[in-house]
């Protein structure tokens, strides 16, 4: 089985070409952009490289 690394690296150089918008979800939940920034916070917590990496990306 991979590991997360070694699924972030294959993942990551397709991240630039996909674009994230308000049509993320039909869910009407009120929370869901905090949930959803939650999960995003505790990850980039456990993997500081891997936030590195998408920083830029973001950014872009």
């Amino acid at each position: 089985m991979p590991t997360a690394r070694g699924i972030a690296d294959l993942i990551m150089p397709h991240l630039a070409r996909i674009a994230i918008g308000p049509d993320l979800s039909d869910d009407m939940t009120p929370t869901l952009g905090r949930e959803i920034l939650a999960l995003h916070d505790e990850k980039v917590s456990l993997h500081p490289e891997w936030a590195a990496e998408l920083g830029p990306l973001l950014a872009a």
